[in-house]
């Protein structure tokens, strides 16, 4: 082979890596098989500068819907069609996520002199959380979203506690630029804070009317 055929030839495979490259060919990307773990994680920031006294507050593992309680995170694509969005997962069960959020959460806003999470330790209420809606809407008819939709049951942890004495119902819906994995994530962080936001506000309401 002369010289000018070898640097061509040298040119030719260079220039077939470079695109093979840009092009994500014959190398893994986005789309690949990959695992990819997120969380969904809120701060309230400060804590509040006074605490209420004597009232216990036991939280109760909250329950996810069964079409959302796998790691795997969901998007809606049709009417009544759910995808799961493989490899894209919660790094944790998203029951244990969420109580813990809300545990964090709740601690740090004044309204409880204390928040627990085992039933043996002694609570003056119990909270029942179940979250009913978590996925992304990727329905060609709508705008892309992070949806994520709450309940919350507040309850006496005496004998009568069967009896609900709050209850509350909050869905919001974050609207993002694209339906891709990383910006729903984003979307229900965003969602969750305005969600326990508004929750502490209602309990707060809720607190203020009881007390003589």
């Amino acid at each position: 082979m002369g010289f000018t055929r070898l640097r061509q030839f040298l040119f030719l495979i260079v220039s077939v890596s470079f695109l093979t490259g840009c092009l994500g060919l014959g190398s893994k990307g986005e789309d690949d098989d990959t695992p990819h773990y997120y969380i969904v994680d809120v701060d309230r920031g400060a804590v509040a500068a006074e605490f209420v006294e004597n009232r216990v507050l036991y939280l109760k593992p909250v329950t996810v819907t069964s079409h959302f309680r796998g790691n795997t995170l969901v998007f809606r694509v049709g009417e009544n069609e759910f995808r799961s969005q493989v490899p894209h997962e919660f790094f944790s069960e998203p029951e244990e996520m969420f109580t813990e959020q809300l545990r964090r959460w709740l601690q740090k806003s004044g309204l409880f002199s204390k928040v627990v999470t085992k039933q043996d330790e002694h609570a003056d209420l119990i909270l029942e959380t179940a979250v009913t809606a978590l996925y992304g809407e990727q329905r060609k008819q709508f705008s892309p979203q992070a949806v994520l939709e709450m309940q919350f049951f507040l309850s006496s942890a005496d004998e009568d506690h069967e009896r609900v004495l709050f209850q509350t119902g909050l869905r919001i819906d974050v609207d993002v630029e694209v339906a891709t994995p990383a910006n729903v994530v984003k979307g229900w962080k965003e969602g969750l804070e305005e969600l326990l936001a508004t929750v502490e506000d209602d309990f707060s309401g809720y607190f203020s009317k009881r007390t003589p």
